[in-house]
């Protein structure tokens, strides 16, 4: 696991090693462990280590004196062992014994397409082909690697976090007003865009290829929906066992200490039950809050004692919560309006006193339908069938009424969900999720702002109108928009940012390739027969203990709205309402003031002043 940052063709011989380093201060705590660059006529390149595999081999930046190629890399290829024998096998010297020895090799001798067929794991990086004289920039399949590029005149930076490019002195730094329309309307920047216009992210499943000013994209990965498999129940717990057990056995693999993320949920609880297979002495961590209605320790304690586990949990309260976001939001890029990236941070942080490796469970709800509105698809296509005006009313009344602060309290959920009233069904539940309405935006946001963002179509109507969504089933619609863009640009950002800034690796063991395929080939009834989540549910039996298996999905959250009232109220109202704040560029201030009266008086404005706070954090990080 590690973070790197480059340039190419290479600028000056005078500059390039000293913008090069300015790129790679951005992200030291990626990979404290070791820092290195290479700069030579044609690519500057610099990595910093978080070591993992081979101590002592794996060195980076990696270059081949005979061919002239250059490698950087970020993550881990699962299964490196068994493509290390083959290209023993037929004749190709390895340096050492590291993943990155294996995947530079790999690429050298089959090249990008090839390479990326044959590999699993969760990866970004970037190749020099000395012979073409080009450069690859590729990301793995699901998005658990950040990685991102833009231009300068014609030399492509990229780096591993948007900061390593906005701190390249000769850029320009310009807000992206749609990629903030978008960010309003999602909680996080989907598809290519970032905060900064022209800087763009790297698809997840795609590769670049950068060659005498050009700049080519291509898919390697797609999920596919489409091939469901004839298969009896029987069958697919048989194999889904299978698979989950070697995905799990893959990434225990470390030269380093390997522990849990525990919550008492079914997916971190199968997890573990897997890895206490392979691994006896295996620890978890597990978060304890202080506002029992957020707390999930007790049924961490309950698999931990049935699996036997030495389970460590953290108590949390209200101070610890604060002092983490003023260590977060001095890092964050990436606007991301998720406050569970906050207890994430803080089990992140604790985890790394014990062990450098953990495995977690993401990925498990998007795959196999863990998200509530799976169970509800009828009403969802009865409530498309409504006049937008009654979900717009409803809105109106629901959200001006006083609320408790209890996770996912009944007026909260009523609120949210009324945003979707009217919508296709595959719309629905991006549109719960969602900050603001578009009627939001009209009243909240200074008019040059809502004239720029009405010339797009809202993304959420993008993604769910999309050709390659709309031939699919209602079900794999919604599976596929939460695969391709929550999870990668929501889930996987914030653990990626929560341990990395504590230079902790995590890894997710239901994002296997082999087992990211079968699951999409599992007919949709075994997954939703009996509630979310079915066909994990009867995995897990016989695993774990009864309470777990049929225990209701709950999320990894904090008690904000009541935070934003009381000991957060001083710190984020006089950062949003300060003459400086550089969301008053485009945020009418009095109406901004507003909300946040409102909220002081009990209405529930939590998402809107979230997005927002975190919002000017971000801008504020890009812009100095």
């Amino acid at each position: 696991m590690c973070g790197f940052a480059g340039f190419f063709p290479s600028i000056s011989k005078e500059k390039d090693k000293t913008l090069l380093q300015l790129m790679l201060n951005q992200i030291i705590y990626r990979g404290p462990d070791d820092s290195s660059i290479l700069v030579n006529n044609r690519i500057a390149v610099g990595h910093h280590r978080l070591t993992i595999i081979d101590p002592k081999g794996g060195a980076q930046p990696t270059f081949d004196k005979e061919t002239k190629d250059c490698l950087v890399f970020n993550g881990e290829i699962y299964g490196y062992k068994k493509h290390a024998n083959y290209l023993k096998k037929i004749g190709i010297k390895l340096i050492d014994f590291s993943d990155t020895e294996v995947l530079f090799k790999l690429l050298i001798n089959f090249g990008i397409e090839e390479t990326l067929k044959m590999i699993d794991g969760m990866f970004s990086f970037a190749y020099y082909n000395a012979k073409e004289d080009s450069l690859y920039l590729a990301r793995d399949r699901t998005g658990e690697k950040p990685l991102f590029y833009s231009f300068y005149k014609n030399h492509l930076l990229f780096g591993s976090e948007v900061k390593t490019i906005t701190q390249f002195p000769l850029i320009k730094k310009k807000l992206s007003y749609e990629a903030i329309a978008d960010y309003l309307h999602l909680d996080y920047i989907s598809l290519e865009k970032t905060l900064i216009a022209g800087i763009n992210k790297v698809y997840p499943g795609q590769f670049l290829k950068y060659q005498s000013n050009k700049l080519i994209s291509k898919s390697y990965w797609k999920l596919n929906l489409k091939s469901k498999k004839k298969l009896s129940e029987k069958i697919a717990l048989t194999k889904l066992d299978q698979l989950i057990s070697q995905s799990v056995r893959n990434r225990l693999i470390a030269d380093v200490p390997v522990g849990l993320f525990l919550s008492g949920g079914i997916d971190s609880s199968l997890i573990s039950y897997y890895s206490k297979k392979f691994s006896s002495n295996i620890k978890s961590f597990t978060v304890k809050m202080e506002n029992s209605s957020y707390d999930e320790s007790t049924y961490a304690e309950i698999v931990s004692s049935h699996l036997n586990i030495k389970n460590h949990s953290i108590y949390l309260n209200e101070k610890d919560l604060i002092n983490s976001l003023l260590e977060i939001e001095n890092k964050l890029d990436e606007p991301i309006n998720d406050p569970s990236i906050i207890p994430t941070y803080l089990v992140s942080k604790f985890a790394k006193q014990h062990v450098k490796v953990v495995l977690s469970g993401d990925g498990a709800d998007e795959l196999f339908s863990g998200y509530s509105p799976f169970k509800y698809l009828p009403i969802m296509k009865i409530l498309s069938l409504f006049p937008k005006s009654v979900g717009k009313l409803f809105y109106s009344i629901f959200r001006n009424i006083k609320s408790k602060d209890n996770y996912m309290n009944i007026l909260f959920l009523i609120t949210q969900i009324s945003k979707g009233v009217g919508y296709n069904a595959n719309q629905q539940i991006f549109r719960w999720l969602s900050s603001f309405t578009e009627s939001d935006i009209k009243k909240i946001f200074s008019k040059n702002f809502f004239e720029l963002y009405s010339k797009h179509n809202n993304v959420i109507d993008y993604l769910g109108s999309n050709s390659q969504i709309t031939n699919l089933k209602i079900h794999d619609q919604i599976t596929k928009i939460f695969f391709e863009n929550y999870l990668p640009n929501d889930i996987l950002l914030k653990v990626d940012r929560a341990s990395m800034y504590n230079s902790l690796e995590v890894r997710s063991p239901f994002l296997d390739k082999k087992l990211i395929e079968f699951s999409s080939s599992i007919p949709n009834k075994y997954k939703i027969k009996d509630g979310t989540k079915t066909i994990l549910r009867k995995l897990s039996k016989n695993k774990l203990p009864e309470s777990i298996i049929k225990r209701r999905k709950h999320g990894f959250a904090i008690p904000l709205a009541k935070m934003l009232r009381t000991s957060l109220k001083n710190k984020v109202s006089d950062t949003l309402l300060s003459n400086n704040a550089k969301i008053l560029e485009f945020v009418n201030k009095e109406k901004l003031s507003k909300i946040l009266d409102g909220h002081y008086k009990g209405k529930d404005n939590r998402k809107m002043i979230w997005s927002l706070y975190i919002l000017e954090k971000c801008i504020e990080n890009n812009l100095k």
